[in-house]
């Protein structure tokens, strides 16, 4: 089967307020397209769920069937209010930059609408100067929607708020601050490396204006390929070494960012094969890498240090590689993986050589949000792996979350184990994903210690083939006694798999279950309490739609947690009780 197109990158459309005190009357009123750019739209990504199911599904926003289904998918979003999910900047200036009108902000969430009509942004309750991308299912992941702003001169520290046909969004927190904008172009004839990195004289490579960064600053690319290795970091064979020798390390409230720019995003990788794209090292603090797009390389991102957010990247063909797409360890804390979209990464067969996320010990790895990602047709391993190396590594607060996880050829999610003799899982929260189609099980847990946590998630039709004979939706491998705790997960076994696989260093004493629904492969075990064995009736599981249809036994049947959202950002609960599985109907 083929597989899943290039996500399309959101055209950039330039668009004005009317002027006001203060603010430039710009010459591009309107949104009129830009330097030759197409208008792209996410409509639909097709999804290979796995090429051992078969058969291809495809994937629409949020998994949307036809016809009435989606007629009441679009009645419903137009009752509720947009949904933010996360920026891939959280501060910046308002000033600089491309016609002084201060950073690019990306706002990632859902209800958006098409197009902007009469919708605003503002921040600190003052509207932007000017939208830049304004767009439904246009983000690299997920299908969810994109709008990119700029601040302008009057913007104000406070909470970024989106209103759509009068109803206004939740907040995000923004801070304007200071800080230099700069700009990397390879296709512009003046590029130099020499240049000030402005907007009308850029510079033409990713390192080229590395010794001049200071913390708060922002490097943004536009378009270009980068296949060669970065000259100030011979023998680590990267693109891109961020290192104390070249870069200053951010602050929490100062980051230093490298983005792409709003349509036209670089391309690290080429034909050649290199170990790496961008490696953040040991000491390295609070950088932003975000809306880039990342190819055949070994190890896409390594990320080290502490205070990191890769946001809204699109990494895609990587060639095999033992640090994983994106790979995070040694003594490492404090890092959000928000939005970024991993596709047939991998070698088919080299289950040593293939995880997408890979949290990886080599230390303490600290506090690490993963979250609003798709990762589809993992090859050779899992999707998400957290792994010890060393005696004494542990991983520490992972959060695994409202992510969609498809087809890998192994497990999509595995926790636990390690080459160490200590074992490395502390707290694991795994809540409101879309786990589906993987070759062997869905999650699998291998730790006698962690304390793992999985509510709120949706398991479909994992563990076929089973090629390392586990055919299960969960496999709690090893654990210690009440160290799992299960909640209103919803387990669909196809006709040759199971619900839940039990080692022999775990048994039902390792895991506390209760309020989870079953389908597919007989009754619920008696040790999960208020177990629902029925059919949940979903909106279409073929398109991975996995809304509840009306009438669905998972309505109001869940267990309250603390988890106050859902899968596409809904309130939790809606109706008179949590709902079981990731979407609240």
């Amino acid at each position: 089967m083929p597989p899943s197109p290039r996500p399309h990158w959101p055209s950039v459309s330039v668009c004005s307020e009317p002027a006001r005190a203060g603010v430039p009357l710009l010459a591009s009123v309107g949104c009129g397209a830009r330097e030759g750019m197409s208008s792209k739209k996410v409509a639909g990504v097709v999804v290979l769920v796995a090429a051992v199911l078969a058969c291809a599904v495809s994937l629409t926003k949020r998994g949307r069937g036809s016809g009435d289904e989606r007629r009441a998918s679009r009645a419903a979003q137009a009752r509720r209010a947009p949904v933010l999910f996360f920026t891939d900047i959280t501060s910046g200036p308002s000033r600089g930059g491309r016609d002084d009108l201060g950073a690019f902000v990306s706002i990632y969430g859902d209800g958006f609408g098409e197009r902007r009509g009469r919708s605003t942004v503002t921040i600190g309750g003052t509207r932007v100067a000017r939208y830049v991308v304004w767009g439904e299912d246009n983000a690299v992941a997920r299908g969810q929607d994109l709008i990119v702003i700029q601040p302008g001169p009057r913007a104000v520290s406070g909470e970024i708020v989106v209103t759509v046909d009068g109803r206004a969004s939740n907040p995000l927190p923004f801070t304007i601050r200071s800080g230099r904008i700069h700009f990397v172009a390879p296709d512009a004839p003046n590029a130099r490396d020499s240049n000030p990195g402005t907007w009308e004289l850029p510079a033409r490579t990713l390192h080229g204006r590395s010794r001049d960064l200071q913390p708060g600053d922002i490097v943004y690319v536009k378009g270009g390929r980068f296949e060669e290795a970065d000259p100030r970091c011979p023998g680590w064979d990267a693109v891109l070494c961020i290192f104390p020798e070249d870069h200053p390390s951010g602050t929490p409230g100062a980051p230093v960012a490298y983005v792409g720019y709003p349509g036209d995003p670089p391309v690290l990788g080429g034909p050649g094969p290199m170990r790496r794209a961008i490696i953040l090292g040991d000491t390295m603090a609070h950088y932003v890498i975000a809306g880039m797009e990342f190819t055949h390389r070994g190890g896409l991102l390594e990320v080290h240090g502490e205070g990191h957010r890769i946001v809204g990247n699109y990494f895609h063909d990587g060639i095999h590689s033992n640090g994983g797409v994106i790979g995070v360890g040694g003594d490492t804390a404090h890092h959000a993986l928000f939005g970024n979209h991993l596709r047939d990464n991998g070698e088919a067969g080299d289950k040593m050589n293939g995880s997408g996320l890979y949290v990886q010990g080599f230390g303490v790895n600290l506090d690490i949000d993963f979250g609003w990602n798709q990762i589809e047709d993992q090859r050779g391993a899992r999707a998400i792996q957290a792994y010890g190396h060393r005696d004494g590594d542990r991983i520490e607060d992972l959060r695994i979350h409202d992510n969609l996880i498809s087809g890998s050829e192994l497990n999509n999610i595995v926790l636990g184990g390690s080459d160490g003799a200590t074992p490395v899982l502390g707290t694991v929260h795994v809540f409101n994903n879309v786990i589906v189609g993987s070759g062997d099980s869905g999650l699998r847990i291998n730790d006698p210690e962690g304390a793992v946590i999985v509510e709120n998630n949706v398991l479909y039709d994992n563990g076929s083939p089973g090629l390392s004979g586990a055919r299960a939706q969960l496999h709690v491998e090893r654990a210690g006694t009440g160290r799992v705790t299960l909640r209103n997960n919803i387990l669909y076994a196809g006709s040759d798999q199971s619900y839940f696989l039990i080692g022999t260093e775990a048994g039902p004493s390792a895991i506390s279950a209760s309020h989870d629904l079953v389908f597919g492969a007989g009754g619920c075990p008696e040790w999960d309490v208020a177990c629902v064995n029925a059919d949940p009736l979903f909106a279409d599981a073929d398109a991975l739609d996995f809304r509840l249809r009306a009438g669905s036994p998972a309505i109001d049947a869940g267990v309250a947690t603390e988890i106050h959202h859902d899968y596409v950002g809904n309130a939790r609960p809606r109706g008179a009780a949590y709902d079981i599985g990731a979407i609240e109907r």
